[in-house]
């Protein structure tokens, strides 16, 4: 029970937000994946081609869950937990997609549907993000409040638009749930011992 609260103590939750934004920029940065918009041939081209890279990319995206979910224990708010369970399935759902489309070497016709159904994923992934968004900064200052729930509203925009082949926001609402958990985990490191 005491390692349990020295890992998810303020400290180390400020560090966790930290290591979690790091590593979700890691991932982001190696490949981008094709949208349901390509046509089927593009989409199984691409994943042959990229494979590897790909795979890489899942498997460092949930191990990203770990130190989000230690955040979210360090935070200490009602609702943060529940949020970030409903991020993980939805994150664990947008990486296994791409791995059934490898693994099962899908024709083309099969790389378009399952890449349907991993926009769709996606969409209940930027969700969570807001779900997570809003309870974490609850009983924050107002400044960081607002910036979160601005935040909070790209991502369901992101959530509504992306399915609808709108990509505007794609990279403005990863950045602005980035953002918004180094503030937090600022806050975190910054407070007093008690």
């Amino acid at each position: 029970m005491r390692y349990l609260r020295t890992v998810t103590s303020p400290r180390a939750g400020g560090l966790w937000g930290i290591a979690f934004v790091i590593v979700l920029f890691v991932s982001a940065a190696m490949v981008s994946l094709p949208a349901a918009s390509e046509n089927g041939d593009k989409i199984r081209a691409f994943y042959q081609a990229h494979g590897s890279i790909v795979v890489i990319q899942q498997v460092v995206g949930a191990a990203a869950l770990m130190p989000l979910f230690l955040f979210a224990l360090s935070l200490k708010r009602k609702w943060v937990v529940p949020a970030a369970i409903f991020v993980a399935v939805a994150e664990l759902a947008t990486n296994l997609v791409p791995l059934i489309i490898i693994v099962s070497r899908a024709d083309a016709a099969g790389a378009h549907t399952l890449t349907q159904v991993e926009d769709f994923a996606d969409a209940a992934l930027f969700v969570g993000i807001a779900l997570f968004l809003d309870a974490s900064s609850r009983g924050e200052v107002t400044w960081l409040r607002w910036i979160a729930v601005a935040a909070a509203a790209v991502c369901l925009m992101r959530a509504i638009l992306g399915p609808l082949e709108i990509k505007y926001l794609d990279a403005i609402a990863p950045l602005a749930f980035m953002l918004v958990i180094l503030l937090l985990s600022a806050r975190l490191l910054m407070r007093k011992r008690t």
